[in-house]
This record gives C-alpha cells, structure tokens and sequence, in this order.
C-alpha cells in the first residue's frame, strides 16, 4: 500500500520498498523570506517522512506479530453461514425371499425376537444383472439390518436347501453342501461341516440343549453339535424329528406342507348345513374345518368343532366383508396362536386379506388387507409367533401386531 502526503507529495511504500520522491521546485525567492520559507517547507516535509514512516512501522508490526495491537473498534459479529443439510445414506434395496417362513428369535438380548430369512440382492454389471443371495438377519424393533451371510449354489440349487435354526445360543444355517455355525449378534462364522448331499432340513429334538438334527437328501444325516460345531452319523431321526408319512387319510401334499399343524381330510365331521369340508387341522380336542359354501357358489368358509361333539361350535364364512368380493376358494393359509384363528383369504378384484378369529367363538378380531399382495404371487405360508404375523410374499415380508392387525414392519422392496 503507498502512503502519499496530501500536503508535498511524499510517498512512502509499505511493503519495504521507498517509492521515488517527486521532485519539488520551490518558487526562487530571495534574501532572508527565502531562507526561512525553505526551513519552515523542510520541516513541513520532514514531519510528513516521519509521520509516513511510523503509520509503516506500526502497520508491519501487527501484521508479523501473533499478538498485534489491540483493535480501537470492536469487530461486528461474524457471518452466520448454514450447514448444509446432511446427505441420508442411501439404504441397499433387497429382495425378501418368501421360500419358507423367516426365523424369529432375540439376537440382541433387548427383549424382542429379531427376524432371520433369505433375501436376494441384484447388481447390474456390463451386460447382465447379478444375483447374491443370502440369510440375512433384522432388529425386531428397528428393522435395521444387524448381519447378512452369503449363500453358495445356484437358484435351483439353493431351492429347499436353505434352513435357519437357532439352538445353543447359535445359529445353524444350511446351504447345498455344508452346515454353518453362525454367532446370534453378528453373524460371524464359527464353524462348517461338510454334507455328502444337500439338506432336507434342520430339526431340535425334544429336550436337547446343544445339537441339531440334520436330514440330508441321500440318507446319510448327521447330528451336528453347536457347542464344538463338530458332526457325528445320525441316521436314524429323534423321536421329535421323526417325518409324518404321508398317506390317503392325509391332506393333499401341497396343503399338508404350508402348516405345522397336522391335516386330514374330513371323515366323521357332524353334518353342517350350507358348508362342505376339504380339509381339517387337529388342534388337541378341536377340529378346524376349511371349506366353502354349498350348495351354491364357493364361498370360503370354516367350521370348528369339538371332538366327540354332535353340532359345531360355529361356522362362519372367512371373510368378515360381502362374500360377493371374495375369490371363490378353500382357505389353505392357516396359523394357530393363543386362542385364535388367522387365514389368508383372496379377493376378486385381487390382493390378498389377513383376518383373525376366535377359535372357539369365531368373533372377528380383525379383517385387513395385505400390502402389495395384488403383485407376484400370493402368501403361501405364514407364522405366528411371540404376539406377530409374519406373512411372506413374493418380495416382501410384512409384519402384523397379532392382537390389533396393525402392520408394524415391512422388509424388501420391487
């Protein structure tokens, strides 16, 4: 910055550097006037050099110095300037895999059961989209993802072949080929055994603390103990393991899969006007009968009964909406739970309904609809399970409050 004198032109350059004096011609004067007015111009010039040189001095010191002079004037306050809004981490979308019901059981140690199924991501690489299928396991509470383990084998090869038990404060999961000991929190892997053959499926026996009973496809099953995460033959299945045999008394072979709950076809059932019975699930000293209307069009209905009882302790129709909306069927997506009755039922206009009744009343607890249902296909099996609906469908799986119908959670995404 260049500091110049108004009065005679004197500049000074602050940056260190003397900036050339411009040269001043004084009026020719003479005798003792010229004398004294060029003492009193010298001295006029001299006050402004010096006056130059201290405004430099002073300048150059506050600006080296860390602790320069201290301001005359106090600083207005500094420019509010507004954070940018934080970006929201984008959430990897996944598929559920509504192959079987998901595993519910308290990971965490917080109180409330966690969700563990099958789930399948798709990435698009340069002329093909990948497939990565997975067990994957979710915070009851939150619906965040806790762990995901990778599954080896193709689709069709991963297809019955996948199950998830969780014994021995392990989990037990297994693909084509191998069993794996997973730890409930994280998901790390603890262990592997090696099958000869793919697995039918995983069972507890009855009593049993620590091991699980591994079905394989060609017969050479094994026992497979979670607190070692080692093997032995086990041939013959547990008493609790043993499989039902499936005979003429029996329901038909795709119905009799999609409960737990055993069922036959109706034989020595108390005639009920009106109803026609296909199929019927043995509940300790009840008999739940699925039917429909008849004579007439097939309206989905259900009876229940008392065994060794004459008359129904009622019938109903499954639907609590005008029968005329509802697809003409037999209800064959049954779960039993604390005194109650839920089925999934199929509209005319598409979607799909999940209602609840009192299984020794057949009062309407409530009647809702299944989110997505009118997508992909329909609910083929369903869980109920520490006061839950869990209801599997093609990529989706919703989560029901069992006492209120309220949808609490859905995991997967189109």
């Amino acid at each position: 910055m260049l500091y110049t004198c108004g009065y005679c032109n004197a500049s000074i350059d602050t940056q260190g550097e003397k900036a050339p004096r411009p040269e001043y011609q004084a009026p020719a004067v003479t005798g003792t006037g010229a004398n004294t007015a060029a003492l009193v111009v010298g001295g006029i010039v001299s006050l402004c050099f010096m006056a130059g040189l201290v405004a430099f001095l002073s300048f150059s010191s506050a600006t080296e110095s860390t602790d320069g002079p201290t301001p005359t004037s106090v600083p207005g306050p500094s420019p509010v300037v507004a954070a940018p809004p934080p970006v929201a981490e984008k959430k990897a979308k996944f598929q559920w895999n509504s192959q079987g019901v998901p595993l519910a059981v308290d990971l965490n140690g917080d109180g409330m059961d966690d969700i563990i199924g099958r789930i399948r991501r798709h990435s698009s690489v340069p002329g093909k989209t990948e497939t990565r299928d997975q067990v994957a396991a979710f915070d009851g509470k939150s619906f965040e993802l806790l762990w995901e383990a990778d599954l080896e084998g193709t689709a069709s090869d991963l297809s019955g072949a996948v199950h998830v038990v969780h014994q021995g404060d392990r989990v037990v999961m297994s693909e084509p080929g191998a069993v794996h000991l997973l730890e409930p929190k994280t998901g790390k892997p603890l262990g592997r055994v090696a099958l000869s053959d793919k697995p039918n499926r995983l069972c507890i026996p009855k009593g049993d603390t620590e091991s699980v009973w591994v079905e394989v496809v060609d017969g050479q099953n094994l026992s497979f103990n979670t607190k070692t995460a080692t093997a032995r033959p086990a041939i013959e299945p547990p008493p609790a393991c043993a499989p039902v045999k499936w005979n003429h008394q029996l329901c038909f072979v795709p119905v009799f899969r999609k409960s737990p709950v055993p069922c036959e076809r109706p034989r020595n059932l108390p005639a009920v006007p009106g109803f026609r019975a296909e199929h019927v699930y043995k509940l300790e000293d009840l008999d739940v009968a699925m039917g429909e209307r008849s004579p007439g069009s097939r309206v989905p209905m259900v009876a229940v009964f008392r065994r060794g009882e004459k008359a129904a302790l009622w019938t109903e129709n499954v639907a609590d909406m005008d029968p005329r909306n509802v697809k003409e069927s037999t209800v064959e997506v049954v779960d039993f739970s604390e005194g109650a009755l839920f089925m999934v039922y199929a509209l005319k206009e598409g979607g799909e309904q999940l209602v609840r009744r009192d299984l020794l009343t057949g009062r309407v607890g409530w009647d809702v609809p299944i989110p997505n249902s009118k997508s992909g296909s329909g609910v083929s099996q369903i869980r109920v399970h520490g006061g839950r609906v869990y209801v599997p469908h093609w990529v989706w799986l919703d989560v029901f409050d069992a006492k209120t119908g309220n949808l609490i959670g859905t995991l997967g995404t189109w």
